[in-house]
């Protein structure tokens, strides 16, 4: 009973690192104007990869290894519509945090700011369906 205590609690702290990680290196894309200099660009991209490699990423590996846990200790199975739901969601959510990198390197190299706002909407409408999907288990 506490492992599966314990393994929600990872879970949820993963989720909320995760997806802040990647809510933080959105709102660091919208900052970014084509104006920036070569210095503030300089400075913008180790900052957004430090929250990248530091926080978002480990977030994402505790998620991934309490999630698995939960769903063998629950027995939970891909039979159940909710989950096929859920995991379409979460690799909805994977695609927007690539999205995120494939457009901070893009500013990286040609100081040109990508699409924030676009994969900031993504983020939040896969984080809330996919809450609605848990939480009703429809």
């Amino acid at each position: 009973m506490l492992g599966l205590q314990l393994a929600i609690a990872f879970h949820l702290i993963g989720i909320i690192f995760w997806l802040g990680g990647l809510g933080a290196r959105l709102i660091l894309l919208d900052s970014a104007t084509s104006s920036v200099n070569e210095r503030e660009r300089s400075q913008l991209y180790p900052l957004q990869r430090k929250i990248h490699l530091m926080m978002e990423s480990p977030a994402f590996v505790v998620t991934l290894i309490a999630g698995l846990f939960l769903t063998h200790a629950t027995k939970v199975t891909l039979s159940q519509p909710w989950f096929r739901t859920k995991i379409a969601l979460v690799l909805g959510l994977i695609v927007v945090s690539l999205f995120a990198s494939r457009q901070f390197k893009a500013f990286n190299a040609g100081g040109r700011a990508g699409q924030a706002v676009t994969l900031a909407a993504g983020l939040l409408v896969f984080t809330l369906l996919t809450l609605v999907a848990v939480l009703t288990k429809f």
